[in-house]
């Protein structure tokens, strides 16, 4: 399930935490268009990625769900 924000929410913040909110909003939109985030199947966050030869390796690290997948050179 992943975790969504709308102006709804962020109105009963205080303007630090709508700050933080919006940025990390605006941040996550930012790599969903660019297409190089990859987010988990379980739970929705995004997973932390490293590459080992000719594969990319993810983790999420909200669920410790691992996932492997091998890159297209």
């Amino acid at each position: 399930m992943a975790i969504t924000f709308t102006d709804e929410d962020l109105m009963y913040l205080d303007k630090e935490q709508d700050t933080q909110l919006r940025s990390i909003r605006l941040a996550i939109d930012a790599l969903k268009v660019k297409g190089n985030a990859t987010f988990c199947k379980k739970c929705g966050h995004m997973m932390q990625y490293f590459s080992v030869g000719n594969a990319r390796l993810m983790q999420c690290g909200f669920c410790d769900n691992r996932v492997a997948e091998m890159i297209e050179l």
